[in-house]
C-alpha cells in the first residue's frame, strides 16, 4: 500500500487557520454584501424589463428599485405595497390637476404645491408603511408634473408610462427579495418579544414582592412602554416579509393590545400598592406564586408550554377571592399580564410555525397624537415645492422643474424622521452633490464607450454593489441613499441613451439644487422642539380626559386608549421620566372614570359620582378626592353590590384616588401651562 493511502484524512470541515482567520474578519460585511447584491440585482432587472419593453426612460423604474430595495427585507417588501398605492393616487390627482387646469400654469403650480403640501401632512400623521404610500403620492405627481410639460396635451398616456415604469421597478426589487427571503424581520421581531415578555413578567413579579415600585421598576415599565412605537415597526417589517404573516397581521395586532393592558395593570397596582402598604402581605402569599409559574425562558424552545401555563393560570385567578378595592386592582392587573404574556407565546408560535388561527384585526379608530407636527410638515413641504416652482418660472430654467421633483423628494421622505429629519437631509443633500463628481466620471469617461446592454448591467453593477454595501452600514447611510437615488436620472441611462455635456450640469445642478433647497425648509422651519413636543403631548392628553365627564359617549374606552398609547409612541426619547409617567397616568385614570361611569349610571350614588367626575374635570382634586371617598362609604356603587360589578367600581375608584395622590399637580386646575396652538 503507497504513502497516500497511510495518509491521513483531510478534514473539510475546518478550513485551515488562515482562510478561517479571513472568513472571520468577513462576516461582519455579509450582510451588507447581501443587501448591495440585492441592489444591483433589483436595478438592473428593472433596466433589463424597461429595455426589454422599449421604454424610453428606463432609469425611473431602476431608481424605483433602488428606492423600494431597503436593507431591511421585510419593510422593503412592505414599502413596496404602500408605493404601488401612493403611485396610484398621485398620478390619477396629477391627470386631474392637468385636466382642471390645461393653460393655467400658475393655479396648476398652485395645486401641485398643495397636494404635496397635504401629502406632507399625511406623511407625518400616518403610521409607518402608510405614512410611506403619502410621501410617494406626492413625489408621483412632481414626477408626472416634470414630464408633462413638453406637451400637457399626452398628460394621461405620460401617466400610465410613468406609473407603469415605477410599478416595473417596484415588482423587480420585490421579486429580487422574494427569492432572497431569509426571515431576518421575523427572527428579530421574535427576540424582541422574548425580550418583551422576559421584562414584563420579572417586572410585575417584583413590583409584587416588594409590595410596591422601586425607581428601577419604574423606569423598566416606562422603558417598555416607550418602546411601543418600535414594535409597531417591526412587526409591519415582518408582515412585508411574510404573505402568511400578512393574513394573520390581526393576531398580531390583538398581542399589541394585550402588552398595551398589562403594562395600564402593571401601573395600576405597582401605584396601589405603593401608597397602600396594608395590602402587600396578602397579595404576594395569592398572586407571587402563581407567577412564578411562568417562565419567560420557555418561549426559546417551548413556547406552547407557556401559553398552556398561562392559560392555567388565568383559570386559578378567576377562583381568587378579591374582598376590596384593593384586591381587583391586583387580580386584574395580575390577569392582564398574564393575558400579556400569552398573547406573546402565541405571537412567537405565530412566527415560528404555521398553524395559528386567523384572527379579524380589532376596529382601531383613527386618532392624532398632535396635529401641530403634520401641520408644519405640510407647511414645510407647501412652500419648498411653491418656492421652488416660482424660481423655476421666473429664471425661465429648462431643467427647474426636476429642482421641484427633488425638492419634495427631499422634504417628502424625510419629514417623518422628527428630530433625525434636519441631520438625515443634508447626509441625503451631500450624497446627491457626490454623485454629481462620480457620474461624471462615468457619464463621460465610461458609459460612451460601451456598446452592448451587459456592458451597461456590469458598469450599473459596479456603481450598486458598494453603494449597497455602503448603504447597510452605519456611517452617513443616508448620503450613500442620495446617491443611489440621483445616479440613474443624472446618468440618463435610457433607450436610447444620448450623452450631451450641456444637459448633464443642467440636470446635475437641478439635481442639487432641489435637494439643497429641501434641507434648507428643514432648517427655516424646523422641527418641533422635544421638550415643547412632549409638554403638548401631555396637555393635549389632559384636555382630552377634562373633557371625558362633561361629555358621556362622546368618548369609548377604545379610542381613549389608542390615543393615549399613540401619545405615548410618540413621546420624544429626550422627554423626562415624569412626563412618561404623567401620560401613562392619564392612560389608566381615564379608562376608570370610564369603566365607573359606566358601571354607576343607575346607582343610588351615581350623582355623587358624577359630581366627583365633574370637579375632577375642572381641577378640583381635593373636592374630587373627598366625593369619591364619601360614595365609597356610602355603600352600593352599582346595582350589584354584593358583587363582582361592585368590587370593580370600587377598584376604578382607587385606581383614581391613587392617580390624584401621586399626581396632585398634574390634576390640578392651572398647574399645566397650555402650548402654543394647543
Amino acid at each position: 500500500m503507497s504513502d497516500a493511502h497511510n495518509a491521513p484524512a483531510l478534514n473539510l470541515g475546518n478550513p485551515p487557520p488562515a482562510l478561517a482567520a479571513l472568513l472571520s474578519f468577513f462576516a461582519p460585511l455579509r450582510p451588507r454584501l447581501l443587501f448591495g447584491l440585492r441592489l444591483a440585482a433589483s436595478v438592473s432587472l428593472a433596466l433589463y424589463i424597461t429595455y426589454y419593453l422599449e421604454l424610453q426612460n428606463s432609469f425611473w423604474a431602476a431608481t424605483t428599485a433602488a428606492i423600494v430595495c431597503q436593507p431591511n427585507l421585510g419593510a422593503s417588501l412592505q414599502k413596496g405595497r404602500f408605493r404601488a398605492i401612493g403611485t396610484l393616487v398621485g398620478g390619477l390627482m396629477m391627470v386631474a390637476m392637468l385636466a382642471v387646469f390645461p393653460q393655467q400654469r400658475d393655479a396648476l403650480l398652485f395645486c401641485l404645491a398643495l397636494w404635496c403640501g397635504l401629502c406632507g401632512v399625511a406623511v407625518v400623521l400616518l403610521r409607518n408603511f402608510a405614512s410611506y404610500a403619502a410621501a410617494l403620492s406626492g413625489i408621483t405627481a412632481v414626477i408626472i408634473f416634470a414630464d408633462t410639460l413638453a406637451n400637457p396635451d399626452t398628460a394621461f398616456f405620460l401617466a400610465v408610462i410613468r406609473v407603469g415604469e415605477i410599478c416595473i421597478g417596484i415588482a423587480s426589487a420585490g421579486f429580487v427579495m422574494v427569492l432572497t427571503d431569509f426571515g431576518a424581520a421575523r427572527r428579530q421581531l421574535a427576540g424582541t418579544l422574548r425580550g418583551t415578555a422576559g421584562q414584563l413578567r420579572d417586572g410585575f413579579l417584583a413590583t409584587l414582592r416588594q409590595g410596591g415600585e422601586s425607581p428601577d421598576l419604574i423606569a423598566a415599565r416606562r422603558g417598555l412602554a416607550g418602546s411601543l412605537g418600535l414594535l409597531h415597526a417591526q412587526i409591519d417589517a415582518a408582515i412585508g416579509e411574510s404573505s402568511y404573516l400578512r393574513s394573520r397581521s390581526g393576531n398580531l395586532q390583538r398581542m399589541m393590545d394585550g402588552l398595551v393592558g398589562a403594562l395600564v395593570g402593571w401601573r395600576n397596582a405597582g401605584a396601589h400598592l405603593t401608597l397602600h402598604s396594608e395590602s402587600r402581605t396578602s397579595i404576594r402569599d395569592l398572586l407571587v406564586p402563581l407567577l412564578e409559574r411562568l417562565d419567560p425562558a420557555q418561549l426559546d424552545h417551548a413556547p406552547r408550554q407557556l401559553r398552556q401555563a398561562a392559560e392555567e393560570v388565568v383559570a386559578q385567578l378567576e377562583t381568587l377571592p378579591a374582598s376590596d378595592g384593593a384586591g381587583r386592582i391586583a387580580l386584574d392587573a395580575t390577569r392582564e399580564v398574564v393575558c400579556g404574556l400569552a398573547g406573546l407565546a402565541d405571537a412567537i408560535l405565530l412566527l415560528r410555525e404555521r398553524n395559528s388561527p386567523r384572527l379579524p384585526p380589532p376596529r382601531r379608530p383613527f386618532v392624532i397624537a398632535d396635529p401641530l407636527p403634520a401641520l408644519l410638515n405640510g407647511l414645510r413641504v407647501f412652500l419648498a415645492v411653491l418656492l421652488t416652482s416660482a424660481f423655476w418660472v421666473v429664471s425661465a430654467w429648462p431643467n427647474g422643474a426636476f429642482a421641484i421633483v427633488f425638492a419634495a423628494i427631499g422634504t417628502l421622505v424625510f419629514g417623518s424622521f422628527g428630530d433625525k429629519a434636519a441631520p438625515l437631509s443634508k447626509d441625503y443633500a451631500l450624497g446627491a452633490a457626490a454623485m454629481v463628481g462620480l457620474g461624471s466620471l462615468l457619464y463621460f469617461g465610461v458609459l460612451p464607450g460601451l456598446s452592448t446592454f451587459p456592458a451597461l448591467l456590469a458598469v450599473i453593477v459596479l456603481l450598486y454593489l458598494p453603494l449597497g454595501m455602503l448603504q447597510a452600514g452605519s456611517w452617513h447611510n443616508v448620503s450613500f441613499l442620495g446617491m443611489s437615488i440621483a445616479a440613474l436620472p443624472l446618468l440618463g441611462v435610457g433607450n436610447p441613451t444620448s450623452y450631451d455635456a450641456a444637459a448633464y450640469f443642467n440636470l446635475a445642478l437641478a439635481i442639487v439644487t432641489g435637494t439643497v433647497i429641501g434641507t434648507l425648509f428643514f432648517t427655516i422651519l424646523p422641527m418641533v422642539p422635544p421638550p415643547l413636543r412632549a409638554r403638548r403631548l401631555i396637555d393635549l392628553s389632559l384636555r382630552d380626559f377634562r373633557r371625558l365627564p362633561r361629555s358621556p359617549g362622546a368618548t369609548t374606552s377604545l379610542r381613549w386608549t389608542e390615543r393615549l398609547t399613540r401619545r405615548a409612541e410618540a413621546l420624544p426619547v429626550q422627554a423626562t421620566p415624569e412626563q412618561a409617567g404623567s401620560l401613562m397616568a392619564l392612560l389608566a385614570l381615564g379608562q376608570a372614570v370610564l369603566q365607573l361611569r359606566a358601571l354607576a349610571t343607575d346607582a343610588p350614588t351615581g350623582r355623587a359620582l358624577q359630581h366627583a367626575l365633574d370637579a375632577l374635570a375642572a381641577g378640583q382634586v381635593a373636592t374630587a378626592r373627598d366625593a369619591l371617598s364619601k360614595a365609597v362609604l356610602a355603600g352600593a356603587i352599582t346595582d350589584d353590590p354584593l358583587g363582582r360589578r361592585q368590587l370593580k367600581a370600587r377598584a376604578a375608584i382607587d385606581v383614581i384616588r391613587d392617580t390624584i395622590d401621586l399626581h396632585t399637580e398634574l390634576l390640578s386646575a392651572g398647574a399645566v401651562a397650555r402650548s402654543p396652538l394647543l
